[in-house]
């Protein structure tokens, strides 16, 4: 079996077109997101999100961003800023793992934004003080990166990818 196309196709591009997208498209994406696999069943992420059409909340969502990601992302159709949970509920130690699990969580979102024709781009670039105050997050959780989500077209920007054999080694580091 070959890996499927929606994985080999991803990109993330820069310019998005001006089609809107749903609450329940994102419900949907942040269903999706809900599926994956976290230590202890925990899910230690949460998303705080606003659609374009929403200009207040889109604002202030936007304004965590750091200023080169705010030039580009002024019409993408929906901004997510993704938290994690620095704690486990079940004990209260540290988790350890909770980049690990929003990773896996933001893995489902992407094929299933893929399936659905959304396209995304990830983002490390936030301010997360800006995030933790304007977006009412608790303590006991960070602000980790942000999604710009919407629609393209035009020509596909897939990168090049290392081969398998730069990235896998069997039995030990080659």
């Amino acid at each position: 079996m070959e890996v499927l196309d929606l994985i080999k196709n991803r990109f993330s591009p820069y310019e998005f077109t001006d089609k809107q997208l749903t609450e329940k498209d994102l419900e949907t994406l942040f269903e999706a997101a809900g599926k994956a696999a976290s230590a202890f069943n925990e899910q230690p992420w949460r998303f705080v999100y606003a659609l374009k059409q929403d200009a207040e909340e889109f604002k202030v969502l936007h304004e965590c961003l750091v200023e080169g990601n705010q030039g580009w992302t002024n019409n993408v159709a929906a901004l997510v800023i993704a938290v994690i949970s620095k704690n486990y509920a079940k004990n209260g130690n540290e988790n350890t793992v909770a980049q690990h699990d929003l990773g896996l969580a933001v893995g489902n979102l992407t094929v299933q934004a893929s399936a659905m024709g959304i396209h995304m781009h990830q983002m490390a670039g936030i301010i997360p003080q800006n995030a933790i105050d304007k977006l009412n997050i608790p303590d006991g959780y960070q602000p980790l990166t942000a999604i710009a989500l919407g629609y393209f077209e035009g020509e596909s920007e897939v990168k090049e990818r290392k081969a398998v054999n730069e990235i896998a080694f069997k039995g030990v580091w080659k």
